[in-house]
């Protein structure tokens, strides 16, 4: 938010240089963004009175004026429209600088004498009206400084308003801050009404249909108004604000939402067909022109301003064309709301419309102001454009605020920031921001916030108060007492730190994604209906549909990654996360949560290079990540059973991961289907799941030493010929069975399916090491050991020895 020094001025007594009350907001919460001086190099710039205006000899749109410095009088040419006897404006002399750094010269223009310069808004730097002459108020002096009677120069804040606080969207919301930490008094604007038409309850009526989304509306009726620009001091405030000057009437309304922070709107009363005020939902379907030109398209989720008969207004976004402020308007009616934020976020974010209204209500108005926001403005179109005041107000309060109710302990504030102040300045702090304090003993206070706090819940929030006007920068640093812990990191945090550390030596990167998801997300799997997959918890308040439920899995996750990598010309990705599931169980309000390791093979795993060619990656590169994982954590007894239940995976390349018989993962090519579902482009991938809490009950807390082997190992090769459907796994499973406590390790180094064999049979080559821990091993010892392997390969699996 953008706002003038001199406007808060008006407020309270700023006494501070601007660098420092950036700093004291800052340290209040309050995030000074930006400092802008306006109004700097206006010292040649005086105040001149206008004395005669005559035309130019030579030029039709050109005057000769005479003018007062306060010295002499001059002649100046004037090419403006607006210049008049007896106006004062600003004049720069010749000789004088002006703003952009241009010194004025005495000149002659179309024959005639120019001894100086009458300037605009726009040559001043201070509004972009270039229109004509800036006129200035009467009261002034000729000859005085220009600077000086108009308090320049002066600076313009960026301030970032926090989410939580909207009650500091607002000049007085600032001046308030500044007041409170400072100790100086919150001066409000005063508000004089001269009600001199008819009675209001005789020109209009409030319905309203939704009371959860609009809790209050109040109105007031201004008769008779003259429609005109608004006077420099507004127009000046509401540009550096960065709000454009329209009208008296709709500048009005802009300027209190930026003075008090409650939006307003001002309706020509006369357009509204049947004079009065309906709240309600939208139909679906309906369609609505705002003041923009567009027509749109609305749903169930959109509030509307009617008037009996039409739409005239998107309920605290944007006013309708067919009952916009325009030049004839005579009668105004002028709404001050509180809207339901969760429905106007709905609304603005459903049709893309995002406005200085919408940003404040969606944050949370304040319904306790809607009152003294709307008798400002009416006083201000009153001052401005003249009129006559319908007498009181109508303010339809359906759902009563009821404020929270707070018990505030001093000692426990102490301890949580570290100081030690007492209950009184507490106290004080409260009530310079305006909330209600009684004491209830010597350590506790019963606190009321006002309706414009819409942050202030809990004690906390209290607490959190308390240390914004004393000062975080004063609070005294203090470092916590921790007590490590005998036993060292959990088992989790050890496993997970070393499964990270194992992932990145193969070269994965691992990513963290969102835990909301779209329920599509079963579907684009393949999930079966009665799978855990489709058990999704959902969101109350979601903020898109893609978003709405919680996973169930980590691999949409990975998929949509790598989507979004492939879009940005990624390839050769390896990436895994870690996170938690969550599967809904009938009958349980929580989710069972689980947590996951996940990962993603995807591209070359081979550049081509001067010694080899490219290759791209496959079953087999993710299958051994895993081996290599698990091999790395000590995991023994792991190995892969082909399976094809795996929502995802392609069930010709999928496999179970498995350890003493439990099944711990899975891991496989993801299948076609999914490649199409997330637009891949054929891309091929391949991923492994981990049932991490499965790992944990599987791995040793203590790592076993063993000693360097004293005796040597001895060397087996068994080719073997074997139907293809036996699995190698199976094979292994007998040579380790039948090995007993001599064999050591199995490998496969060989496998072959082609031309020189029967179709229905593959080669297996194995590579088995045996050795002893207590003794050298005999040739006939292994032979013998080796045969018996041999022959009950030969009985389980129907398998023999490969010939040549």
């Amino acid at each position: 938010m953008k706002v003038s020094l001199n406007w808060i001025k008006e407020y309270v007594d700023v006494e501070m240089p601007p660098d420092d009350l950036s700093h004291l907001l800052t340290m209040t919460g309050l995030e000074v963004e930006g400092l802008k001086a306006v109004g700097q190099g206006l010292d040649d710039i005086i105040v001149a009175k206008i004395m005669k205006v005559a035309p130019h000899p030579n030029a039709d749109r050109l005057s000769v004026c005479t003018v007062d410095t306060g010295r002499e009088r001059i002649e100046v040419v004037c090419g403006a429209t607006n210049v008049a006897e007896g106006a004062l404006a600003p004049l720069v002399l010749a000789g004088g600088k002006l703003p952009d750094g241009t010194r004025m010269k005495e000149s002659r223009i179309r024959g005639e004498i120019s001894r100086g310069m009458l300037l605009s808004e726009d040559e001043l730097g201070l509004t972009d009206d270039h229109s004509g002459i800036m006129i200035l108020a009467p009261d002034l002096t000729p000859g005085a400084s220009f600077s000086s009677a108009l308090s320049f120069p002066d600076w313009v804040f960026d301030i970032g308003i926090t989410p939580n606080r909207p009650d500091c969207a607002n000049v007085i919301g600032i001046a308030r801050e500044i007041a409170a930490v400072t100790g100086k008094s919150l001066r409000k604007p005063d508000i004089e009404l001269e009600e001199s038409g008819p009675a209001i309850e005789d020109l209009t009526s409030i319905t309203i249909l939704d009371p959860d989304g609009c809790p209050r509306y109040v109105a007031g009726i201004i008769q008779d108004v003259e429609l005109g620009s608004s006077p420099f001091w507004m127009r000046y405030r509401l540009y550096q604000s960065g709000i454009r000057s329209i009208s008296n009437l709709v500048d009005v309304s802009n300027y209190v939402m930026l003075e008090m922070g409650q939006p307003l709107h001002a309706f020509d009363y006369d357009r509204l067909r049947e004079n009065r005020i309906v709240v309600r939902r939208a139909d679906k379907g309906e369609t609505f022109t705002t003041l923009d030109g567009e027509t749109r398209r609305l749903n169930h989720e959109n509030l509307m301003i009617c008037d009996g008969e039409r739409a005239v207004a998107l309920a605290g976004i944007m006013g309708g064309l067919n009952s916009e402020i325009f030049a004839v308007t005579r009668n105004v009616l002028v709404e001050s709301a509180f809207f339901d934020p969760v429905t106007i976020r709905r609304g603005s974010k459903n049709l893309g419309i995002s406005t200085e209204a919408s940003y404040r209500f969606e944050r949370g108005a304040d319904i306790g102001g809607a009152t003294s926001a709307l008798k400002r403005a009416v006083s201000l179109v009153y001052r401005l454009a003249g009129g006559k005041v319908a007498r009181g107000i109508i303010d339809n309060y359906p759902k009563t605020l009821i404020p929270p109710v707070i018990h505030f302990r001093k000692d426990k504030t102490n301890r949580i920031l570290g100081t030690s102040i007492s209950k009184n300045v507490m106290k004080g702090y409260f009530e310079a921001l305006e909330m209600e304090v009684h004491d209830v003993n010597g350590n506790e206070l019963k606190v009321i916030p006002p309706s414009f706090r819409v942050d202030i819940k809990r004690e906390v929030d209290l607490i959190e108060e308390v240390a914004r006007l004393y000062g975080f920068d004063k609070i005294p640093l203090t470092y916590p007492s921790v007590r490590p812990s005998e036993e060292g990191d959990a088992p989790e945090i050890k496993v997970r730190d070393r499964i990270r550390s194992i992932m990145i030596g193969l070269g994965f990167s691992e990513i963290i994604t969102y835990s909301f998801i779209s329920p599509d997300c079963a579907d684009m799997l393949g999930a079966e209906e009665n799978s855990d997959l489709r058990l999704f918890t959902s969101l109350m308040n979601p903020l898109t549909v893609d978003q709405s439920v919680l996973r169930t899995s980590l691999i949409p996750g990975l998929m949509t990654t790598v989507k979004t990598n492939m879009l940005h010309e990624g390839r050769g990705l390896r990436l895994f996360e870690w996170g938690k599931t969550f599967i809904r169980k009938e009958g349980d309000q929580q989710p069972i949560e689980k947590i996951y390791l996940a990962a993603i093979m995807t591209g070359l795993c081979q550049e081509k290079s001067w010694h080899d060619d490219e290759r791209h990656c496959d079953f087999y590169d993710i299958k051994g990540a895993v081996e290599g994982l698990l091999k790395a954590l000590g995991l023994v007894g792991v190995h892969f059973q082909r399976e094809n239940a795996f929502p995802g995976l392609d069930p010709e390349v999928s496999s179970g991961i498995y350890c003493s018989d439990r099944l711990i993962g899975q891991v496989g090519k993801v299948d076609s289907s999914v490649i199409e579902a997330y637009d891949l482009k054929n891309e091929r991938a391949y991923l492994f799941e981990l049932d991490v809490e499965a790992l944990l009950t599987l791995l040793s807390v203590t790592r076993e030493f063993h000693p360097f082997p004293k005796f040597p190992a001895v060397f087996r090769d068994m080719s073997l010929l074997v139907e293809r459907r036996i699995e190698s796994a199976k094979i292994i499973e007998i040579i380790r069975k039948e090995g007993g406590e001599l064999l050591e390790s199995v490998q496969i180094f060989d496998l072959y399916e082609g031309e020189k064999i029967d179709p229905s049979e593959k080669a297996i080559a194995f590579r088995i090491s045996y050795r002893s821990a207590h003794e050298t091993l005999e040739g006939e010892k292994i032979n013998s050991l080796h045969e018996s392997i041999m022959d009950k390969i030969r009985h389980e699996t129907g398998g023999r020895l490969r010939e040549g």
